[in-house]
């Protein structure tokens, strides 16, 4: 393609920055499900991708094959995905974690691992196709067409970002998080229970990410191995971010999302995939407290 100076190639180009930023939103909320982890516990659930899988399919059911409401549906899917949340962290990591030992990265995986092959169970391994919320004709400003499903992608990974924002900052459980967060020992030594902060914490990742799963679904279609790649680039994303950095995470995911989207759009779609695990060990290797971490300090 040539200098963009037309007025079909500034479309062309609004509209690949527009449809990256709705899926940069995705990529940064799913990516700060690694940041809640690791602040609070230390631990990173390696299989989050397959959790926004599960969201995706039990969205499905609830709001294609029973027919329930779209707001319904979003609190079934959080609300299933949580009770899965905390079997899967009582059973999978908490025990690993009490005994001071690192299984709990293969356990993470063994269950993402088990959500696939269960999935394919149920709903086959056929994608499942679920109807945009807002139809699927696109809005027009202009000569620029927009779906409706981006607009809501990005307004909803927004809201769920500040949403998180004011709990943690406001909220008594949300200080006993970031208590927690800084220092699990003085924590306790407080009265603050970081057991169960801890799972708490474990399952608000898998929720926030079943989430995003369900509403990013009418986009890309519901598929047992749909969050295998997805995890990937947002544990990439975190990484660049800064584990502890859930903000600078989320910023970082819709920046991903548009330079993955004019390199898919100028370029080719396989060299999206490359560029963002390049830069990924390249942080790793240069500065691997990431863009918007802090360099560790020993804490009390």
């Amino acid at each position: 393609m040539g200098p963009i100076g037309t007025k079909a190639e500034m479309q062309f180009l609004i509209q690949i920055i527009i449809s990256g930023i709705a899926t940069g939103a995705i990529y940064g909320i799913i990516a700060v499900g690694y940041s809640i982890t690791y602040s609070t516990m230390r631990v990173l659930n390696f299989a989050l991708g397959m959790w926004v899988m599960i969201g995706a399919m039990i969205g499905y059911t609830l709001y294609v094959t029973f027919g329930l409401n779209l707001f319904i549906s979003l609190l079934g899917v959080t609300a299933m995905v949580a009770v899965l949340g905390i079997i899967a962290e009582r059973i999978t990591v908490f025990p690993f974690v009490r005994a001071g030992s690192d299984v709990w990265i293969m356990s993470t995986l063994a269950t993402g691992m088990l959500f696939i092959n269960i999935a394919e169970l149920i709903w086959g391994r056929q994608p499942l196709a679920i109807p945009s919320f807002l139809g699927k004709d696109p809005i027009k400003f202009k000569d620029i067409g927009i779906y409706p499903q981006e607009i809501f992608i990005v307004v909803i990974a927004c809201a769920v970002m500040i949403t998180l924002d004011l709990f943690l900052k406001y909220s008594l459980f949300g200080k006993a998080f970031r208590a927690t967060a800084f220092s699990s020992e003085v924590a306790s030594l407080m009265g603050i229970n970081t057991r169960r902060v801890a799972s708490f914490a474990y399952t608000l990742a898998g929720c926030i990410a079943g989430f995003a799963g369900f509403i990013l679904a009418p986009v890309t279609l519901a598929d047992p191995q749909m969050g295998t790649v997805l995890g990937l680039k947002a544990f990439a994303i975190a990484i660049i971010g800064g584990l502890e950095a859930g903000k600078g995470i989320f910023l970082c995911g819709i920046i991903y999302g548009v330079i993955e989207g004019l390199l898919a759009g100028y370029l080719y779609s396989g060299i999206r995939d490359i560029i963002g695990f390049t830069l990924m060990i390249l942080f790793l290797l240069v500065r691997p407290m990431g863009l918007f971490g802090r360099t560790s300090v020993e804490r009390a």
